[in-house]
């Protein structure tokens, strides 16, 4: 799985992007095996991985007064909300379909789509705040 992610402004940002990166290719490869140990951790470590990124960027996108905020915040929370729900929802056939579907195709999709526009806005502002 190639996942290409462009670079923003803040640093701290681009280490975000690479972890959870790493944490989708880990999730990709569980779902390729029948251990759903690993699968069960993996579906935890990404679903926790991105509240963590997205909290984040939220709490420093409000102490710093980004303009955009509730736009960004509405994305993340459509994020969360399908991840949450994918990764509770593997045990089945159909559910361990739309995870592997989600996190091959879609999500990588939507992470590059996501940086390219608002991270990159974001980041461009708070870097003027002085965030690294």
């Amino acid at each position: 799985m190639n996942i290409d992610i462009p670079q923003v402004m803040v640093p701290s940002m681009n280490a975000t992007h690479a972890e959870e990166v790493e944490i989708v290719r880990q999730l990709a490869a569980a779902l390729r095996t029948d251990d759903e140990a690993a699968l069960e951790e993996a579906a935890k470590a990404f679903a926790e991985h991105v509240e963590v990124h997205f909290t984040r960027e939220e709490d420093n996108m409000r102490a710093h007064h980004f303009p955009p905020y509730p736009i960004h915040k509405s994305e993340h929370d459509r994020m969360r909300a399908i991840v949450r729900e994918l990764c509770a929802g593997w045990r089945t056939p159909e559910g361990r379909a739309a995870l592997a579907r989600f996190v091959n195709e879609e999500f990588p999709a939507w992470l590059v789509q996501h940086v390219s526009t608002l991270d990159t806005v974001t980041a461009q502002y708070l870097a003027m705040q002085g965030v690294e």
